[in-house]
């Protein structure tokens, strides 16, 4: 294992530079708990983060020279672009606010990428794991790193970890394991104040978001004001087992998009979570099926 001093560097972006980029032995970059505020590309292989946070404000909604608005997908604070990244003890933070649109803390294209003890946070879009759907609904709506690449499935595992947002706030295709994690709406105010996840699962893909013993939390006077997900595409799936579900999530839990096309291969499930009465969700949540439950014994054995 090979341990990077980020004192040597003047950025964090200058020390991934410095990693060849077809390492293959693990590298540890310690921050010190230092606070770096910018965007940063992990593009190299077997790196962890440990020990810091980095922090950036780009929004969506900011018009950039050429004459066009920024978009979600270049609005990252940290992008992992290669396989076999970790953090541990990071904070991920995009601080530009709800009022500024879509603005990602961390986006990842990375396979098998894992955080422990981490925060990630922000509003609209605060975390995404690759890949995105075939087809942007609007023009230049996938303007970005991830816009002409092979959609290739991801997965990711977040472990005791809080994650925080607004809209859609775990959003992608890929897979995504999280144990034990607190997952916090927070508040803007609204009507409604959210939706936790907007998954865009490929067809034939069998598994999108899982959230196993997991706390889905809220900040204050958010009752009955949050859906657990949404559809970004039609075969979008989300699996919540042994989980809290806070009095801010609505009773029916799901809403389709305004898509009612979608509710038949759309796949929401819920097993053994304690909380909100699952008797009042959509009548077209998804039963969970014997071979669900021994995944998920398979990927808990596997984390062990």
């Amino acid at each position: 294992m090979t341990n990077l001093d980020i004192e040597q560097f003047d950025s964090l972006s200058d020390l991934v530079a410095s990693i060849n980029k077809d390492n293959k032995e693990e590298v540890c970059i310690d921050l010190k708990g230092k606070t770096f505020r910018e965007q940063v590309v992990i593009d190299k292989p077997n790196v962890t983060l440990t020990n810091g946070t980095i922090i950036n404000n780009l929004c969506a909604y900011e018009i950039l020279e050429d004459g066009y608005k920024r978009g979600t997908f270049r609005t990252y604070t940290v992008f992992v672009d290669a396989a076999n990244v970790t953090f541990r003890n990071m904070n991920v933070i995009n601080d530009s606010g709800y009022e500024h649109g879509q603005a990602i803390a961390l986006m990842i294209d990375g396979d098998n990428f894992m955080a422990y003890d981490c925060k990630i946070s922000s509003y609209q879009d605060t975390l995404f794991l690759a890949p995105l759907p075939e087809k942007e609904y609007e023009e230049r709506g996938f303007v970005g790193p991830l816009k002409d690449r092979d959609r290739k499935m991801r997965f990711a595992y977040f472990e005791n970890c809080l994650i925080e947002g607004s809209v859609d706030f775990i959003f992608g295709g890929g897979e995504g394991y999280l144990r034990h994690c607190e997952i916090r709406s927070r508040n803007i105010h609204k009507e409604i104040n959210g939706y936790v996840c907007a998954p865009n699962t490929p067809e034939g893909v069998n598994y999108g978001f899982i959230f196993d013993d997991c706390d889905f939390s809220s900040e204050e006077d958010m009752k009955d004001s949050v859906y657990l997900a949404r559809p970004w595409r039609d075969d979008a799936k989300c699996f919540i087992i042994d989980s809290k579900i806070g009095d801010h999530i609505k009773a029916e839990g799901y809403h389709n998009w305004n898509k009612p096309w979608a509710e038949e291969k759309t796949q929401f499930k819920e097993y053994n979570n304690k909380g909100k009465d699952p008797s009042a969700r959509v009548d077209w949540m998804k039963q969970v099926s014997e071979k669900d439950l021994k995944y998920i014994d398979s990927l808990r054995e596997e984390k062990r």
